[in-house]
């Protein structure tokens, strides 16, 4: 009887398992497009849907609704005919009211859009890697002085773009510029500075701009966010005024690493643009603005800018006794990444905190210049 063979025991091995290929960042290019389409389609439907309750509530309460809301509608044609100039008739009250309460409707839908789509879409710790913490009280302060040198340099950039390529402003947007004299100054403040400082940081520079930038890079993210927030405003006449606006934004936002700063200085904006139309005369809005303005405006941007930057947030190792600084956004020898180039917060578990660099005395002395002289400059030609 033979004896069974001793053979070894087989040895089975795991079966080789690829690594995970990481997702690349979102969103891209096209699906930017679709969510920058998308937040069109709900301002328009935010828009139109606050109008048209408003507009119905105003004919319900005539004697005559059909008729009111004809000769409504005829008033409004009139003042939005693009052939009229100096005849053009005002926007009717009532309709010119229902629209401002439309613009109010729309940014309660595109704030209703951020609350759905950014925490599913990013992530639910999305407050941390969009920058939404409380700023430094010295960035807060140098974007409040940047404001006027902002918005009076951004009125010559629009300038010269009309002057060079002969684009008009849409008639309804020019016919638009009346309704806010019409609407109580709270709700316009709301309507046309706050809610789309809020709406529109959110969604271009914290949303669309995290994924194209960690997707292509910085230079080409911002690039590509400006170029979408500038379209989305749908004025050709001002397709680069907002363009450069937008990735000045982007910079604010890169700088304090928080989305509020960004905000405030885009609410600013908006609501002094309002505010001097409401105040000033026409007449004082046509005239020439002496080249001392422009001139002490880009002076304002260049060293709050350079003042802002200096003093920007930074990554720091957190140690027991000492901590070092650390000004790179890679990582700290694999142990975070920011989600976002350089605006994310470092996670609770990195080790890491955000700091801040030593601002230049030098630029921060001539921010405070510039804004004071720029001020004198405003009282004594511009208001």
């Amino acid at each position: 009887m033979s004896e069974p063979a001793n053979d070894p025991p087989m040895v089975t091995r795991p079966p080789e398992v690829a690594p995970p290929v990481p997702k690349r960042p979102r969103p891209g290019f096209w699906e930017a497009l679709v969510w920058c389409l998308l937040f069109l389609a709900g301002q328009v439907f935010g828009a139109v849907a606050g109008m048209g309750v408003v507009f119905i509530a105003y004919a319900l309460a005539e004697p005559e609704p059909v008729r009111f809301m004809l000769d409504q509608l005829e008033g409004f044609s009139k003042a939005s005919d693009a052939k009229a100039q100096d005849d053009r008739p005002p926007v009717p009250f009532e309709i010119g009211r229902a629209v401002a309460w439309g613009m109010l409707s729309a940014q309660f839908v595109s704030l209703g859009m951020i609350a759905l789509v950014l925490p599913r879409r990013i992530g639910p710790d999305w407050k941390r890697q969009l920058g939404v913490r409380r700023p430094s009280g010295l960035h807060v302060l140098l974007v409040l002085m940047i404001v006027p040198g902002f918005v009076l340099f951004a009125d010559v950039i629009q300038t010269v773009f009309v002057w060079a390529t002969d684009l008009k402003p849409p008639a309804t947007m020019r016919a638009l510029n009346g309704i806010f004299r019409q609407f109580p100054w709270p709700l316009t403040v709301l309507a046309v500075a706050l809610g789309p400082g809020v709406v529109e940081e959110f969604w271009f520079r914290g949303f669309l701009g995290r994924g194209l930038s960690a997707r292509y890079g910085l230079g080409a993210g911002v690039l590509l966010t400006s170029l979408f927030f500038a379209v989305a405003h749908l004025d050709p006449s001002q397709l680069l005024t907002f363009a450069l606006m937008g990735a000045y934004l982007h910079f604010v936002y890169r700088a304090t690493r928080s989305i509020w700063p960004s905000i405030l200085l885009h609410a600013m904006n908006n609501g002094i643009a309002v505010l001097l139309l409401l105040v000033l005369p026409p007449e004082k809005l046509e005239q020439p603005t002496p080249v001392i303005v422009p001139l002490a405006s880009l002076s304002l941007l260049i060293f709050g800018s350079v003042a802002l930057w200096t003093n920007r947030a930074r990554v720091e190792r957190i140690a027991a006794d000492d901590p070092t600084r650390w000004d790179g956004w890679e990582s700290d020898e694999g142990t975070w990444k920011a989600e976002y180039p350089g605006i994310s917060t470092p996670a609770p578990e990195s080790g890491l905190r955000l700091g801040y660099g030593a601002v230049s005395p030098v630029a921060l002395g001539f921010t405070f210049a510039s804004f004071s002289v720029l001020l004198y400059l405003c009282y004594r030609y511009v208001i």
